[in-house]
């Protein structure tokens, strides 16, 4: 039997089963932004793919966790693992550090991942400001060789595009998690 303060503890920090799904969704972290990144800009030279593959899978970890760190955790974890696949893909930081931040801002929610009206306008909210501020690192810092490019470029169109993407992430994701919740999923998992 558990005390409090065990109990409390729990609470708070990742245990055995949360390092597991964190692991779990670095491996989807990493073939999304393998398979999806590329084929968005194959297809349409454009990085929406890439923001889906990011926040499809920081959206799930924080849905299944709801504990801080569960995000970070992914974000800098995948991307290190991506830059030793592909050296020289330095744009990833940029997705390190909006997975940060994605995970600072779902305290607004607790990390409670839900599909209330609440929950879903301000996980919107925090998933489009942290592509924008993927989208304005990789533009202000990895893009400017492009002959185009400007500081104005980078924190307009190119962050815009990454905003678009995150947007659209949460498009897809949110009738993901109404649909695992609708299935008790969370409830299937044991807790620990």
């Amino acid at each position: 039997m558990k005390t409090k303060q065990e109990r409390e503890i729990a609470k708070k920090y990742l245990g055995t089963r949360g390092v597991i799904f964190v692991g779990v969704f670095t491996a989807l972290w990493i073939v999304l932004q393998l398979t999806l990144g590329p084929l968005g800009f194959t297809l349409f030279r454009l990085p929406i793919f890439c923001d889906m593959a990011a926040y499809f899978t920081l959206l799930l970890v924080v849905w299944i966790l709801g504990k801080f760190g569960g995000a970070s955790l992914v974000g800098i974890i995948g991307s290190v693992a991506i830059l030793f696949l592909r050296p020289g893909a330095f744009n990833i930081l940029g997705f390190a550090a909006s997975a940060v931040l994605f995970d600072v801002l779902c305290l607004t929610i607790r990390h409670k991942a839900s599909t209330r009206l609440v929950n879903i306008v301000i996980l919107t909210v925090v998933t489009v400001v942290s592509a924008y501020f993927a989208g304005a690192i990789i533009g202000s810092l990895f893009m400017t060789q492009l002959p185009y490019w400007s500081l104005n470029w980078a924190l307009t169109y190119w962050a815009g595009l990454h905003a678009a993407g995150g947007l659209l992430s949460v498009l897809i994701t949110l009738p993901v998690i109404a649909a695992l919740e609708r299935a008790h999923v969370r409830g299937l998992i044991p807790r620990g």
